[in-house]
């Protein structure tokens, strides 16, 4: 199988409930792009429309490999409409205020499977009445973990136990698959001098890591002070990374511990094997899809209950007590206080099979639906080649 082989097979299309109305300072429009991430497709029309970037709001960050709409702002933005390649404006009205997060009510797509083997065809023709009839598990996917080094700790994890060198090691010298060759080869001189800032600030190139050693240069092995230097944005991802993980735990052994075991089979994410639930009595359906899992951290306040109990032997086998999940320095950022649904459904599921034109011999489906905010639509694809792999 394979997937965004041209940018119109994977399509996504915000659903945001931002008021629009008749007057307001905000101007409001639906932003479409097509191979353009959200942030560099709003600098392009900040710059040919002379806008400072900061006067520019949007609600979530759409992939670049990808056709996308979404909704944005700009504070007294002009009310035209806007085209360039790849990149349209069309202004819908005024609104009192920016648009952010909380309006997002969820993302439909529409993507394009292609070159899909017999086995591949078979699977996704199997699973389709089943993701209708039990809906996903709602995991956090891959795409959650761009900062974790498979085999190593997630890099939160030596921040928040005061472990500065290891994280700024992990964070900025541990070679990583993805790495182009510049990046490998800052990687190399940081790994090969280290403890040598001097030497290693004649040779990095100007970049946020070399200012980073500057820093440890001027102050002697100052590792807690480097590490607060650190983007504040990717301490973040960081922070995110390790406590979806967690959660990623706890939702696998809530699955196991209230479906049997013909029921579930195994997958492989990034950061481990997850169980994906192939079917569901009503009652499983019900307490499933009702059911609400708090992001784990320090500042989760729940009463004593069975889920409290279970997350806390989860933390347990992965070398935590919830009071650790704590940011003590830098307090910029800390581990989000959310609760995430365990189970969804995938509403208004279609699918269709027909030859793809870029694959002699072999299956397209191309599939739509809608999920809410914050789920993976990457999670039903690979529910739809699950049997494929066993």
């Amino acid at each position: 199988m394979k997937l965004r082989r041209l940018p119109t097979d994977f399509c996504v299309e915000e659903e945001n409930s931002l008021p629009i109305e008749r007057t307001g300072d905000f101007a409001v429009y639906c932003l479409r792009k097509t191979s353009w991430n959200t942030l560099d497709a709003l600098k392009h029309v900040a710059i040919h429309w002379k806008f400072s970037a900061n006067s520019f709001s949007h609600a979530g960050l759409k992939d670049r490999h990808a056709v996308s709409s979404q909704v944005i702002t700009i504070r007294n933005g002009p009310q035209r409409n806007y085209e360039s390649d790849q990149i349209s404006l069309e202004y819908m009205g005024q609104s009192s205020r920016a648009t952010d997060s909380a309006d997002i009510v969820g993302n439909h797509f529409t993507l394009v499977l292609r070159s899909l083997s017999a086995a591949e065809r078979q699977s996704a023709e199997q699973a389709i009445p089943e993701i209708t009839n039990a809906g996903i598990a709602n995991y956090f996917d891959d795409q959650r973990f761009g900062s974790y080094f498979p085999g190593k700790p997630f890099i939160a994890e030596h921040w928040i136990r005061g472990e500065y060198e290891k994280a700024l090691w992990l964070a900025f010298v541990e070679p990583y698959p993805g790495d182009d060759q510049s990046e490998c080869e800052q990687k190399a001189i940081l790994k090969e001098n280290w403890g040598d800032w001097a030497l290693c600030k004649e040779k990095l190139s100007r970049s946020h890591r070399r200012s980073i050693v500057t820093f440890l240069d001027d102050r002697k092995d100052d590792f807690k002070g480097a590490w607060a230097r650190v983007n504040a944005d990717m301490r973040g991802m960081y922070l995110t990374a390790l406590q979806s993980d967690l959660w990623n735990r706890i939702l696998k052994k809530y699955l196991q511990e209230t479906c049997s075991q013909d029921q579930l089979i195994d997958y492989s994410l990034k950061t481990g094997t997850v169980c994906i639930p192939t079917s569901l009595t009503e009652s499983q359906r019900e307490e499933l899809h009702s059911l609400l899992i708090p992001l784990p951290s320090a500042r989760l306040k729940l009463a004593e209950s069975p889920l409290l109990k279970l997350m806390e032997g989860v933390l347990a086998e992965a070398g935590w007590k919830l009071d650790e999940l704590k940011v003590r320095t830098p307090r910029d950022r800390y581990f989000p206080k959310a609760s995430r649904a365990a189970m969804i459904g995938v509403d208004g599921l279609e699918a269709e099979f027909s030859d793809d034109e870029l694959s002699e011999g072999l299956s397209k489906l191309t599939v739509s639906f809608s999920l809410p905010r914050g789920c993976y639509a990457t999670m039903v694809v690979k529910r739809l080649m699950l049997w494929a792999d066993q």
